[in-house]
């Protein structure tokens, strides 16, 4: 009989929940989770592994998700409840749970995880599991290692003598009652689900056995939120509790209906989308490109399973569309039940999250929800802004107690709260979010059982694939093997790719689908076109006649040499040129966009442009200042050009605030809220690389600092983008055109300016600038030449016009892409099929919100603060936003509103030395360090001094200031 003594749940409630209650509400849950989320091509997947039907699938899987805290029959877990409930606890003073407590005091503490992988073997063994073979391949030992995962972390294998007797190693499981009732408990369970047959099957597939591992860790946090917990506990003691067979069944039922209305509460489900043609689900599209054209035609008849599709294409040809099309094609053929939808950067992940947030109310059969996944999701309103009373703090999931801390008539599409919680949001059948989120699931952290579940029922969309350096490009390949073990239809879409890294995508989907590389032959990709690529049987599907363009164009390049220097004075000065390119838009109107190297020339490049207007238009030029109404009013070009900055470096609602105000001047102008600036009057913009991928602007000019081939022909889509309908070009605007700056020292060669640091391989803007000036005045035909100038500037046989500077930096280039894939190799998971046991999947110690799978790409969250001449805090330079010592709630906690309004404040920065200098005035109030979104930001004090203006914040040779026009300014004290 058990004994519903032994707790399983105990903060937060009334009284200890019975153990037994838990393992029974936690199988319940997975069999909700089973039918709701996993798809039915999971459901066979798993069933044809272990050798039965999927109904006996189901069975086994909720009858493992249950074992999972067998565990906590421990002494040790037992105990920690003694001091707070004695009377309770008073059973472990009875001879039948008699246990050697001294020695455990001397022994390594063990987590209640550890001890079910431990005893569960031997347990499983008396079920009728084989056991004969190696450890490592019995699907005992997996489902045993399994289930220690469910806190995050696989436990090290099975040895063989566990088998026999755990507690030979492990005494401090406990003899006597301890062995007793977990033979009890799982007896229990076991009838509870009508007593599943031991499958006779080995391991499962790595690929399969880290999915269900993320449907038991799913079920056990749904089971333990403290609304359920007090529920069922309350129900049990209704009839009297938990005792007999009769009782659990009860439970059991009470439990298995209550659970699917907690999977459709906490935001889990598949998502079924229309199947119709492209015309169907893009009706606003009247004329689809002819590149979406070639895919309705071909790609149908083509899938018939998992496979991968890679589409190369220039920008505004309409590879979103297709890519959303191709998706429900290829998901309807595998059974997928969602997408994923991964983007290079948080900018472009907004923007794609709104796209997709429309198909899908377009098209979706019945609600699905939609997570927008990046380190600041929180801050886009249109997807995590609360109500205005939504006051509430996170809900939260009942500790164990044994350490860690606790975590926290139209189709619906808005995500639940459950999902937008830390590290759920890629089970949303639908997400959106920054490839970072994927990508961690092929490295060692904790969780990523989680990310292998969420990724393996869905269709994945990688967009702009070229975008990534070669550490991150790594990641990519092995996150494309894992996908195409899992059956994963994935679609790659891309405007500049070499022929070699499209070749390298799609092979490494297919070695992870077990295809062999020589059973195949890729060709060369065409551009624009696609190619599909079968996971089964190898076959590849390419257009059968060359696919046309919308964006067929001649576009003038012209490479302008410069010395990079901002004197004015200075003809042949990077300033000096740049002023002589943007005249026509000063003088006669237009549109132009600047797109420098790094936030601090943008910095530069902004002032100095702003100081030239205000020489030329007078001390009252204001085109530089959004705040103006007097500026906004004005349309004549006497008003000098409107002029703005936008980076990375700015205050996340800042950066915001400019982005909108951006589309809304340079988006299509047949969409609502486009108010496109007309002549005289003219508009530059200046910026970054942020510009660049996925944003919908159009320029009548670009003007770029050299940058590699790919990443210049990428910008220059963003001129003259727009058409049918175009906006009206000014009379100097007579085709579309780049010009890029070229720095070249006194000889005329390239010369990289210390600036730009390490951005771009030297090698890759020697290439680049000589194949141009080879070029000449010869426009770039689009998309004729495109994939011929990316290969070109790659080729191992470049020729070049200096020689020896190019092979000493070809040589440093390769040197680091080597140690880039090198580092990846060390610390990226294996391919599923090399994968001895699981525990090499969370070996990592690493906070994934500081795991960062773009080399150098950490970033810090900086919180500018500001101190009147009182001492006061404040959050703005204006002294009108006071910075909140604690939350509002009476506790001291702050409500999500509030957490989600400081946030706006607050400024990404990569890791640097200045990081090293923070000190006690950079850390936040004590009172923060209880909400986790809060207690890693670091302090910036700001001083307002009276006529002085502003000090930044001084962190050892740094100072770091705020402007609102600016952003985050770093300098640097010159040293005497």
């Amino acid at each position: 009989m058990i004994d519903t003594r032994l707790w399983g749940k105990s903060d937060g409630l009334e009284k200890p929940y019975p153990l037994m209650g838990h393992l029974v509400d936690t199988a319940m849950v997975a069999g909700a989770v089973w039918d709701g989320a996993l798809t039915v091509v999971q459901h066979a997947a798993v069933a044809e592994a272990l050798g039965v039907a999927m109904a006996e699938a189901r069975r086994l899987v909720m009858f493992w998700a249950g074992l999972h805290d067998i565990g906590k029959i421990l002494p040790r877990f037992q105990d920690m409840a003694a001091q707070d409930r004695p009377a309770h606890c008073a059973f472990l003073s009875e001879e039948t749970y008699a246990h050697d407590r001294e020695r455990d005091s001397q022994a390594e503490k063990i987590r209640h995880e550890c001890a079910t992988s431990r005893a569960l073997p031997q347990l499983l063994a008396a079920l009728g599991y084989p056991t004969a073979g190696r450890p490592a391949r019995l699907l005992l030992t997996q489902v045993a290692q399994l289930l220690g995962g469910h806190h995050g972390r696989y436990p090290l294998g099975v040895e063989p003598q566990d088998l026999r007797d755990p507690l030979r190693r492990l005494p401090e499981l406990g003899i006597g009652g301890w062995a007793d009732q977990r033979r009890e408990h799982v007896a229990a369970l076991h009838g509870v689900l009508g007593r599943p047959e031991a499958p006779v099957a080995r391991a499962m597939p790595v690929e399969l056995a880290v999915v269900v591992a993320g449907v038991v860790i799913v079920s056990d946090w749904l089971a333990s939120q403290d609304h359920v917990v007090s529920a069922q506990q309350a129900a049990a003691d209704e009839i009297g509790g938990l005792r007999t067979p009769q009782s659990l069944l009860a439970h059991a039922k009470r439990a298995s209906e209550a659970a699917p209305a907690l999977v459709r509460d906490a935001g889990l489900g598949r998502a079924s989308f229309r199947r119709h043609g492209f015309a169907g689900l893009f009706p606003e599209i009247a004329r689809p490109h002819p590149l979406q054209v070639s895919i309705e035609a071909g790609l149908p008849g083509a899938v018939s399973g998992p496979g991968v599709l890679l589409v190369t294409a220039p920008p505004g040809e309409g590879k979103t569309e297709a890519a959303l099309y191709a998706a429900t094609v290829m998901g309807a053929a595998c059974g997928s039940g969602g997408l994923f939808f991964a983007l290079p950067t948080q900018a472009t992940a907004n923007q794609m999250y709104d796209r997709v947030v429309g198909f899908a109310r377009r098209n979706l059969l019945d609600s699905a929800q939609v997570t927008l996944l990046h380190g600041s999701a929180d801050l886009n309103e249109r997807y995590a802004e609360p109500s205005p009373n939504d006051d509430g703090v996170e809900p939260r999931v009942l500790s164990d107690h044994d350490g860690g801390l606790r975590e926290s008539a139209e189709v619906s599409v808005v995500a639940s709260r459950w999902l937008r919680l830390r590290g759920r949001g890629i089970l949303a059948p639908i997400a959106v979010g920054t490839v970072d989120q994927a990508l961690m699931g092929v490295l060692p952290l904790k969780r990523n059982a989680l990310r292998h579940l969420g990724l393996s029922g869905k269709t994945v969309v990688v967009d702009e694939a070229h975008a990534y350096d070669a550490y991150t490009h790594a990641l990519l390949l092995r996150l494309l093997v894992w996908l195409g073990a899992m059956g994963v239809p994935v679609v790659l879409l891309s405007a500049t790719l070499t022929g070699e890294t499209a070749a390298g995508l799609v092979e490494a989907y297919l070695s992870g689908a077990g295809r062999e590389p020589g059973s195949y032959r890729l060709p060369p990709p065409a551009y624009p076109g696609w190619l599909y690529a079968d996971a089964r049987s190898g076959s590849l599907t390419a257009p059968e006649e060359p696919v046309g363009s919308v964006r067929a164009r001649r576009l003038s390049v012209d490479v302008l040499p410069v010395t990079h220097t901002y004197d004015a004075t200075a003809p042949d000065g990077r300033l000096a040129a740049l002023i002589r390119e943007l005249h026509g838009v000063t003088a006669e109107g237009g549109c132009a966009a600047v797109i420098c190297t790094t936030v601090a020339e943008a910095q530069r490049t902004y002032e100095a442009l702003r100081d030239h207007y205000r020489e030329h238009y007078g001390p009252a030029y204001a085109g530089w200042d959004d705040r103006s109404t007097d500026d906004a009013a004005r349309q004549d070009a006497e008003a000098g050009p409107r002029l703005r900055l936008l980076h990375a470096r700015f205050p996340a609602r800042r950066r915001a605030a400019i982005t909108a105000e951006a589309e809304s001047w340079f988006g299509r102008i047949d969409k609502e809220g486009i108010r496109r600036p007309e002549p005289p009057r003219g508009t530059v913009l200046v910026s970054t690389q942020v510009i660049e991928q996925s944003l919908d602007l159009d320029f009548d000019l670009i003007v770029s600092d050299l940058a590699p081939m790919a990443l210049l022909l990428q910008r220059a889509g963003r001129v003259w983008r727009h058409s049918e309908p175009g906006p009206s070009r000014p009379a100097w605007c007579r085709e579309p055109r780049l010009a890029v700056l070229a720095p070249v020292g006194d000889d005329g060669r390239l010369s990289v300016p210390a600036a730009w640091g390490d951005v771009y391989a030297p090698s890759l803007l020697q290439r680049t600038l000589e194949l141009m000036e080879r070029r000449k005045s010869d426009p770039v035909r689009v998309p004729e030449d495109v994939q011929q100038l990316i290969d070109e500037v790659y080729a191992p046989e470049f020729t070049s016009t200096d020689p020896d500077a190019l092979m000493k930096r070809d040589i440093k280039r390769v040197t680091d892409d080597m140690a880039r894939r090198g580092l990846a190799g060390m610390v990226m998971l294996p391919p599923p099929a090399m994968v001895g046991s699981l525990h090499q999947l969370t070996t990592s110690d690493a906070n994934e919100d500081l795991v960062a799978t773009r080399l150098g790409a950490e970033t810090v969250q900086l919180l500018p603060v500001f101190y009147d001449s009182e001492g006061k805090r404040w959050l703005d330079e204006a002294c009108t936003i006071p910075f909140p010592e604690r939350g509002s709630r009476n506790d001291g906690r702050f409500t999500r509103v509030e957490i989600r309004a400081l946030l706006g404040h607050v400024v990404p920065l990569a890791h640097g030395p200045w990081r090293q200098a923070c000190a006690e005035a950079n850390d936040p109030p004590a009172s923060w360090r209880r909400e986790p979104r809060l207690a890693r930001l670091v302090l910036l004090p700001h001083r307002i001094v009276a006529g002085d203006g502003l000090a930044g914040a001084v962190l050892g040779d740094y100072t770091l200031t705020l402007t609102h026009s600016l952003g985050l300014v770093i300098s640097r004290a010159q040293k005497s």
